[in-house]
């Protein structure tokens, strides 16, 4: 098969979506030679933050002359940035080639009579075939969703890293967080470490201490005290981090946000414990790591003229992050709003939060069968804001923002990974 040929299997014949349990993902991994047990891996998990975190810690290792796998998900443009060798992504011709091997791989497991995998699990698969065949030193694998029954959870890790947790995905993980925390500390390993964002909910917190405890995992806290901002702009922002009695001072992130100076310090924090696993992590190389690292659709600026943000918060806690951001680094500037969002995130509070800090909204529709309709959206985004404008295809609903944008505006563009994804798409091709 060659590249088109794989993306249209995938969409034809692998199921979509979330379908809890590991049974299937094993049989496909035993198919292909159990290839995860012969990879170090660090596993992520976490609500938000995690891709960012696996972004910082990958970049680190790199840096120290590691040679990283680093798996994410999702993808913005292409399914290809999901795979990434030293930051280098799978082209699609090894792409193909090593789907091709999955696709027979499926077709066996439906000649057994056993159940065939889902879309996720076929390319959690194929990341640990192509990371073993190309003999990585170690992986940075950032979890699909939730932890326990999610397709990388296969894994023996040799360190897990919680990020922030908070209420989303609520119809697969439960209603609380108690509930969503337990199933993301599921990654959690016997006689490991573990390494814990600071929560804003206690009892996530208590959830993860509880697990370590009954697992016999060492839980490091990053503390929230010990972290200091320097200095912030455009173009980043400078961290003292004190950790295991060490001050890391002056660090520059060149990513925004003071959610990042959090994750910043749990990738700090991780490399450091990794030292005490007989990786060799210095200073420089952690300085180099963070100070490189390239996340984009994180509150990304993509085009100065006119001035464009990109964001992919799409819960509670990360569209509080961002306005927060917004308010601080865009402080002077009219706010253009572009948004779409899915129908089962939590699209009130989402635009209750932002939609008072825009002058302008122009409402769209992510390319997806769970958006929600750019009306319905704009409706609820009127009661927040005076002008705002429902337009379903997100072309003309980019042309809109780009015409009412001032020169004293940013265009801060929103809601749904979709949606960020397409048009960073085609303001790259600009």
């Amino acid at each position: 098969m060659n590249y088109q040929e794989v993306l249209e299997y995938i969409e034809h014949n692998l199921r979509g979506g979330c379908n809890p349990g590991l049974n299937r993902i094993q049989n496909l991994l035993e198919l292909l030679g159990n290839p995860h047990k012969d990879i170090k891996a660090v596993h992520i998990a976490g609500t938000n933050g995690k891709g960012s975190t696996t972004a910082m810690l990958s970049s680190i290792l790199r840096e120290a002359g590691y040679k990283v796998g680093t798996y994410i998900s999702p993808h913005l443009i292409t399914i290809t940035e999901r795979y990434l060798i030293n930051g280098i992504r799978i082209d699609e011709e090894t792409f193909a080639k090593y789907f091709s091997i999955i696709k027979n791989a499926i077709e066996q497991m439906k000649t057994d009579g056993l159940e065939i995998p889902t879309e996720f699990e076929a390319l959690t698969a194929l990341a640990f075939l192509y990371f073993k065949d190309m003999n990585i030193d170690i992986g940075v694998i950032e979890v699909g969703l939730g932890g326990r029954y999610d397709a990388t959870n296969v894994l023996n890790s040799i360190m897990s890293i919680i990020t922030s947790i908070s209420h989303d995905h609520m119809n697969v993980l439960g209603e609380s967080i108690e509930k969503i925390s337990y199933e993301k500390a599921g990654i959690i390993k016997r006689d490991q470490i573990t390494i814990l964002y600071p929560q804003r909910y206690k009892e996530a917190e208590e959830v993860i201490e509880k697990v370590c405890k009954e697992k016999n995992s060492i839980c490091v806290k990053v503390s929230e005290e010990n972290v200091v901002q320097k200095g912030f702009g455009l173009e980043g922002q400078k961290i003292d981090y004190l950790f295991n009695g060490k001050i890391y001072k002056n660090i520059m992130l060149p990513l925004l946000g003071d959610h990042q100076l959090l994750n910043a310090a749990v990738a700090i924090s991780a490399a450091v414990k990794l030292n005490e696993l007989g990786f060799t992590l210095s200073e420089d190389s952690i300085r180099k790591g963070i100070g490189k690292v390239v996340w984009p659709g994180r509150l990304s600026i993509i085009s100065k003229e006119p001035f464009i943000v990109i964001d992919g918060a799409h819960n509670k806690d990360g569209v509080y992050a961002l306005s927060k951001a917004v308010k601080k680094y865009f402080k002077d500037k009219d706010i253009v709003i572009l948004m779409g969002m899915l129908k089962d995130k939590d699209h009130k509070e989402s635009i209750s939060i932002l939609g008072p800090m825009a002058k302008q909204i122009v409402i769209t529709e992510p390319n997806s069968e769970r958006a929600l309709s750019a009306e319905e959206l704009a409706e609820e985004a009127r009661e927040f804001c005076q002008e705002v404008y429902a337009m379903p295809n997100i072309s003309e609903a980019l042309e809109k923002a780009l015409n009412i944008a001032g020169n004293h505006s940013i265009i801060l563009i929103c809601g749904s990974l979709y949606l960020i994804g397409e048009i960073y798409g085609k303001i790259k091709r600009r």
